[in-house]
């Protein structure tokens, strides 16, 4: 599927996670004035979008385009090296010492070593503002999990947000790892976890 995402599908998506996660901790940690965490997150989200479908990392979209889930296999860590393949490279350049402090940031994360080898990390979800707490992030997930789980892998995911803690455990995901009072890890074994 990923070979039929167009960029123009990328941006408008990254749109909508520019607008997900502008009060999300670590952009805010990244880039306390809006207009530069607006392009941080824009530019960073559309190039993870860029690097995921390049490299054959499974999309959920949701039905009527509200959000959007990622799978990406933890043997495959993003490199810095992908910003630099960023289409807008000027916008990159005015934005390298943002971009740096978010690698400082999300780099210490190493989920291959917390899930295991045979395992996806959700690796971006987002939903549209405007279709938050209705279940739309909930249900990308439910599809995930029933599409890889039943293979034989684990699912992990991480949340800045503490109150989402209790809505994965509730989906059978178990805590594993809390950092910087705004980072969990969570992974979700089997249907019967």
């Amino acid at each position: 599927m990923a070979d039929i995402i167009t960029n123009e599908t990328l941006k408008k998506y990254a749109e909508i996670a520019t607008d997900a996660f502008m009060e999300d901790p670590v952009y805010q940690k990244v880039a306390k004035d809006e207009k530069k965490r607006r392009q941080v997150i824009y530019h960073g989200v559309l190039i993870r979008l860029y690097d995921s479908r390049n490299n054959g990392d499974l999309f959920y979209f949701d039905e009527e385009d509200r959000g959007l889930l990622v799978l990406r296999d933890v043997n495959r860590e993003l490199q810095f090296s992908e910003f630099l393949k960023c289409p807008n490279f000027m916008a990159l350049f005015v934005l390298l010492p943002y971009v740096l402090k978010l690698f400082s940031i999300i780099g210490k994360f190493d989920n291959k070593a917390i899930l295991g080898d045979k395992s996806y990390v959700v690796s971006p979800i987002f939903v549209s503002k405007e279709h938050q707490r209705k279940g739309v992030a909930s249900g990308l997930i439910k599809r995930a999990v029933a599409d890889i789980i039943p293979q034989g892998y684990k699912i992990g995911l991480d949340t800045q947000n503490p109150a989402n803690v209790e809505k994965y455990e509730k989906m059978g995901f178990k805590l594993l790892k809390e950092e910087f009072a705004f980072y969990t890890q969570m992974k979700k074994n089997d249907p019967s976890d």
